[in-house]
Order: structure tokens, then C-alpha cells, then sequence
């Protein structure tokens, strides 16, 4: 059992390093994150959660930002459809001066799980307030929609999983368009009922740019406690 973990996460590691070779290149910024986060359970259905997220990115050398997300949901019907809302209080780095972002979202999420395989569907709106912007770019709305596949390893708590996720700008006075997509590899490893730890790798294809386009790549790591 212990090779296994061990070749599954040697094999995610390499996966990972693979897609950071390909962006180092001068149209893709390398970034990572680390987040760290607590949630409980209150009546079966209520879930409530709060984390803290960092982000380095201009080739992970710089501080991007410092969020906390509030996030409270509730199962509609356990295991399969659930709908929340979060909030974000988000300190963003940029060019030697913090400014202080807001975001509002409201999602739902349904999941089908047969036998080790799971596949999800989410459906997020949010709208980010950023008072350094000019008056007509203040605001920023999107419609987020993120489809995902997970997968249990046998007599193993290691949960592989991939995902494709588009972003819809709602709010351009110069016209809505997909601004993105996002694909990501993960790992999660449950070291308990309580603990997990996440590895996952994102790629950001940036499309319909107002200006020369800047993929995103990112390499991230999540530690999560359940109350």
C-alpha cells in the first residue's frame, strides 16, 4: 500500500513539473498557492467554512495576494445538490501598493457518485469589487461553470480528480465574451476523517484579451480541517 501512494504521488509531482517546463515561457506567469482551511457541519445539511489563501505569482518571486473566504452551504439533497454563498476579502499586491478587493458569490453544485467515480457540476456567480480600478471597470462579474471528475483509489485514501471550468464575463460595457478557461489536475489524500491535504496544478487559457494575453499556470497546495 505504501508503494502505491508513493508511485501515485511521485507520478502527480512529475505530471505538475511537466506543465510548469511548458510555462516558463514569456506568455505564461508560473504562480502558486497555498491555502489553509477549517469547516463544520451543523444539522446534517449546514456546512460552514472559512480559509486562508496566499499567492506568489511573476514566476511564484512575487506576492500576488492575501484572501479570506467565508463560505456557508447547504445540501438541498445530501450528497447530490447543494447551494451557498461565499465571501472574499481579498488584499491584492501591485506595483509596490496593497488595495483592498471584495467578492460576492452564490453557487450550486451537483454531484452523482457511482461506485469509486464521482462527477460534479458547478455553477457560480460572482461579482468582485475593485475600488483602484476606473469607475467603469469597478465591478467585475462573471458566470463560472466548472465540470469535474474524481475518482477513489482502491484501499488507498487518495482521490484523483480533473476539471474544466469557463469564465463568462457578465458586466463589459465593450461586450460580455468567455474570457477563460481553466483545466486542473489534483490529488487529494485524506490522512483522516478530519484532515486532508490537496495537490492540484491549474492552467489558465486566456481568451478574448482587450490586450496581449497572459496565461495563467499554477501550482497549488490545500490543507483542509473538518470540525
Amino acid at each position: 500500500m505504501d508503494k502505491i501512494r508513493l508511485g501515485i504521488v511521485l507520478m502527480i509531482i512529475s505530471f505538475c513539473s511537466s506543465f510548469q517546463v511548458m510555462a516558463e515561457r514569456d506568455d505564461c506567469d508560473f504562480s502558486t498557492s497555498y491555502d489553509v482551511g477549517i469547516s463544520k457541519k451543523f444539522f446534517k445539511r449546514l456546512q460552514v467554512g472559512f480559509t486562508e489563501s496566499v499567492s506568489l505569482n511573476q514566476n511564484s518571486t512575487n506576492l500576488d495576494k492575501i484572501s479570506s473566504k467565508v463560505d456557508v452551504s447547504y445540501a438541498v439533497v445530501r450528497k447530490i445538490f447543494k447551494v451557498g454563498v461565499s465571501y472574499y476579502a481579498i488584499s491584492k499586491h501591485r506595483e509596490e501598493n496593497y488595495f483592498f478587493n471584495q467578492r460576492f458569490q452564490g453557487y450550486t453544485n451537483v454531484k452523482y457518485t457511482f461506485n469509486r467515480f464521482s462527477l460534479a457540476w458547478r455553477s457560480r456567480y460572482q461579482m468582485t469589487y475593485r475600488p483602484e480600478k476606473e469607475e467603469s471597470k469597478v465591478w467585475s462579474n462573471y458566470w463560472r461553470n466548472k465540470l469535474s471528475f474524481s475518482a477513489k483509489i482502491p484501499h488507498v485514501a487518495l482521490y484523483p480528480s480533473v476539471a474544466a471550468e469557463l469564465f463568462y464575463r457578465t458586466n463589459d460595457y465593450k461586450g460580455n465574451s468567455i474570457r477563460k478557461m481553466r483545466y486542473e489536475v489534483a490529488l487529494k489524500y485524506e490522512l483522516n476523517k478530519k484532515n486532508a491535504l490537496k495537490l492540484y496544478y491549474q492552467y489558465d487559457d486566456v481568451m478574448n484579451a482587450k490586450k496581449k494575453a497572459v496565461n495563467g499556470s499554477n501550482l497549488g497546495l490545500s490543507y483542509q480541517f473538518s470540525l
